[in-house]
C-alpha cells in the first residue's frame, strides 16, 4: 500500500518495469558502466557526457546535424557497500554495426571522468535485464534510481 507521500517502493518498480517494456527496441543491448565514487561530479552528469560522446562518435552527422539519439534507459545503482554503477538498455539501431556499436560504447565510457574500465555488454535477449535493473536491491531508493534527466526514447516510438 502506498503512503501519503508517494506510491510504494513495489509500485514504483512495476511503474519503471512497464513503462521499459513498452519502449519499442531495434537491438537493445544490455549494458552495466562502473564509476569512482568521487561526489564532486554528479553521476547523471557523467552520464550525460557519456551519451554526448557516444551519439556523436556512433551516429556521427545524424546526431550533429539531425538531431539523432540513441534510445538509453539509465537506472543507477550503489550504496555504501556497493560501488556506483549504471545498469541500462541502450539501443543499436544499426545492427549490422554490433561491434562497432560495443567498441565505441566502451571508448566513450572510459573518456568520461567517472568511468571506470569496468564495462559490461551484451545483447538483452530477453526482459529478464530489465526485471534485474529495476531490483529494489543495491539501491539507497528506487524512486531516485531511474536518471530520468538522460532517458531518450525513440522519437515517435520509431528508431532511428
Amino acid at each position: 500500500m502506498g503512503s501519503i507521500d508517494g506510491p510504494s517502493d513495489v509500485s514504483y518498480r512495476l511503474f519503471v518495469r512497464d513503462f521499459i517494456e513498452d519502449i519499442e527496441f531495434s537491438r537493445p543491448f544490455a549494458v552495466t558502466l562502473t564509476m569512482n565514487s568521487v561526489q564532486w561530479r554528479s553521476h547523471s552528469q557523467n552520464f550525460r557526457h557519456f551519451m554526448n560522446r557516444l551519439n556523436q562518435s556512433f551516429l556521427k552527422s545524424g546526431y550533429r546535424r539531425y538531431g539523432k539519439r540513441l534510445t538509453v534507459v539509465p537506472i543507477v545503482e550503489g550504496t555504501r557497500d556497493v560501488r556506483p554503477h549504471y545498469h541500462c538498455i541502450i539501443d543499436n539501431p544499426f545492427p549490422e554495426r554490433d561491434r562497432e556499436f560495443v567498441e565505441t560504447l566502451k571508448d566513450s565510457w572510459n573518456k568520461t571522468l567517472l568511468g571506470q574500465s569496468k564495462v559490461q555488454v551484451e545483447p538483452m535477449e530477453s526482459n529478464k535485464w530489465i526485471s534485474y535493473i529495476t531490483k529494489l536491491s543495491s539501491k539507497s531508493d528506487i524512486r531516485e534510481s531511474v536518471d530520468w534527466e538522460n532517458i531518450s526514447l525513440p522519437p515517435g516510438g520509431e528508431v532511428i
